[in-house]
């Protein structure tokens, strides 16, 4: 085998892993919670388009892998192997804690509030690409198989965001992955006042009763809210360069993933592009980013500390 193309195998494996897990969680979900309840479809035409967009989110995951691939980023270790499955199971557990009404975000379909988000970018950023990957994709189909729920495509965006997170490290120079990151995450949070400004009046369901509304304006701006603390990040820790690179590119992960599995639902629950975008990917993005400005920091400050009081012993 090309020695390029066996710097694709780490991703590919963990791609394939995920969308095995996916499929087993299919056939054990139903048993968790019915399917009335859930809303769990597993007719095979429902199924196969969601595995559709699994797969064609796997593909750019490889694009990425492979234009990059003289990185030794892409190499995973044993010991990262052990991170994938503690990191999975952490990220699984605390998406669970969240997942449900109890902490409901006004949206189209099923969004909840997910400051676990942080550790796919965590283990990503500190792991390595692959890790952070498996870490999103893995955990995500955990935390939803708790609550009987199975979403291919939205777990492979949250494996993109700690992918790209940990893709940050591409850079030789950090201050060259500060300013992409920087340029990026402005970029997406104009482009999502964009959509909000072209659909205002998109109808989302306000929990508790999930009475059809107007998104407000705050929502509307909340990616863009999000993105100008990302960056804020780095003016206000100018010292911690680390950091302010995981916020930004943990920004630019929930930016792009999570637009890809909105975009998605256009085909899988037959949303207009109003929906998907206005009603669906800003109140989950937004609620994210701005999570992972104030928690990355705090999360990398706590391992860090960890991680010099090791040394000293």
């Amino acid at each position: 085998m090309d020695n390029s193309l066996k710097k694709l195998q780490p991703l590919a494996i963990s791609i394939l892993v995920v969308g095995v897990l996916a499929l087993i969680a299919y056939f054990i979900a139903p048993a968790v919670k019915a399917p009335t309840e859930s809303f769990l479809e597993t007719s095979p035409q429902a199924m196969g388009i969601r595995f559709l967009f699994l797969a064609i989110g796997g593909m750019i995951a490889l694009l990425i892998c492979y234009f990059t691939r003289d990185s030794e980023l892409w190499d995973v270790t044993a010991q990262q192997v052990a991170f994938m499955g503690i990191g999975s199971l952490i990220y699984g557990v605390f998406a669970w804690l969240f997942n449900g009404v109890t902490f409901a975000i006004p949206a189209v379909s099923q969004v909840s509030l997910r400051p676990a988000i942080i550790f796919p970018i965590f283990f990503g950023y500190i792991f390595g690409p692959v890790v952070g990957f498996t870490t999103g994709a893995a955990g995500n189909i955990l935390g939803d198989l708790f609550v009987g729920t199975v979403s291919p495509h939205w777990s492979l965006a949250n494996g993109l965001i700690g992918l790209i997170a940990g893709a940050a490290k591409l850079f030789s120079d950090r201050k060259q992955a500060v300013d992409m990151g920087t340029i990026l995450a402005g970029a997406g949070g104009l482009i999502a006042v964009v959509f909000y400004l072209m659909y205002p009046t998109t109808l989302i369901a306000l929990p508790p009763d999930y009475k059809a509304a107007p998104i407000t304006w705050l929502m509307g701006y909340s990616v863009l809210i999000g993105c100008a603390l990302a960056i804020a990040v780095r003016f206000i820790l100018p010292n911690r360069q680390r950091w302010v690179a995981a916020v930004l590119w943990g920004s630019v992960g929930n930016i792009v993933g999570l637009s890809l599995a909105s975009l998605a639902d256009m085909w899988v629950n037959k949303y207009p592009l109003a929906d998907a975008m206005v009603g669906e990917f800003i109140p989950a993005a937004g609620a994210n980013i701005i999570a992972v400005a104030i928690l990355i920091p705090l999360l990398l400050f706590v391992y860090e500390t960890s991680q010099e009081q090791n040394e000293e012993n």
